[in-house]
C-alpha cells in the first residue's frame, strides 16, 4: 500500500506542470501591483523591485517581450500609484521607524533594515528624527538609551535579569549582544551597570 502511494506521488510530481509566467501588460502589472500592496506595505523602490523580478521571470519565458519596455511600464505604474497615494515613502518610513523603535532596535540596526526596504538615507534620517522627537519624554533618556532599555528588558539583561545570580550572563557576553544589536559601547555599559535607583529616573 505504501509503495503504491509512493508511485502515485512520483507520477503526480512528474506530470505536474510548472506554472507559466503571465505575459507583461499594463493591465496585468496594475492588477498584480494592487494585489501586492493589499497584502504588504512597501516603499516605491521595493515595490518596483518586486515588479521587476516578475517582469524578468516573464521575459525569460516569453522571449519576444522587450524587458526594457516592461521596466518603463513599471516606472509608469509606480508613478501612478504614488500620485494616487498607494505608495507613500514618507508614511511608510515613519511607520517602520515607529515600529522598530518600539521593538527596541538601535539607530544603526533600523538604518540597515530600512535600507533593505528600499528607503534612502535622507528618508530614514527624517523618519527617525521625527519619531524620536515625538517620543521625547520628560525623562533623561535619549531615544537610543530608551531603545537599549527596551532591548535589555526583552533579552533580560542587566537589571532585567530574573534568574539565579550564579547563572547571570557574563558581562562581556552581554556587551557583545548589545554590540551585535547596533548599540554603542557607552550605552551598552550604562545599561548593564544601571541599578534600580538610576533606572527609576528613566
Amino acid at each position: 500500500m505504501a509503495s503504491t502511494k509512493k508511485r502515485d506521488f512520483q507520477n503526480n510530481t512528474k506530470t505536474r506542470k510548472k506554472k507559466i509566467p503571465r505575459r507583461i501588460t499594463s493591465d496585468y502589472l496594475h492588477n498584480s501591483g494592487l494585489y501586492y500592496l493589499q497584502r504588504y506595505a512597501a516603499s516605491t523602490e521595493h515595490f518596483k523591485g518586486v515588479m521587476r523580478r516578475k517582469a524578468q521571470r516573464s521575459c525569460m519565458h516569453h522571449k519576444d517581450q522587450d524587458f526594457e519596455k516592461c521596466l518603463k511600464m513599471i516606472d509608469e505604474l509606480a508613478l501612478k500609484f504614488v500620485k494616487a497615494g498607494l505608495l507613500n515613502d514618507e508614511s511608510f518610513a515613519h511607520g517602520l521607524a515607529t515600529s522598530y523603535r518600539r521593538q527596541g532596535l538601535s539607530y544603526k540596526m533600523i538604518q540597515q533594515k530600512m535600507k533593505m526596504k528600499g528607503l534612502h538615507d535622507d528618508q530614514i534620517k527624517a523618519a527617525l528624527s521625527d519619531v524620536d522627537s515625538r517620543n521625547n519624554t520628560d525623562t533623561e533618556a535619549d531615544p537610543e538609551t530608551r531603545a537599549a532599555l527596551t532591548f535589555a528588558r526583552k533579552k533580560r539583561l542587566g537589571i532585567f535579569y530574573e534568574g539565579e545570580e550564579s547563572r547571570r550572563p557574563d558581562f562581556q557576553k552581554s556587551m557583545g549582544r548589545f554590540a551585535r544589536a547596533g548599540f554603542s559601547y557607552d550605552i551598552a555599559r550604562k545599561i548593564l551597570e544601571m541599578d534600580e535607583e538610576t533606572f527609576e529616573q528613566y
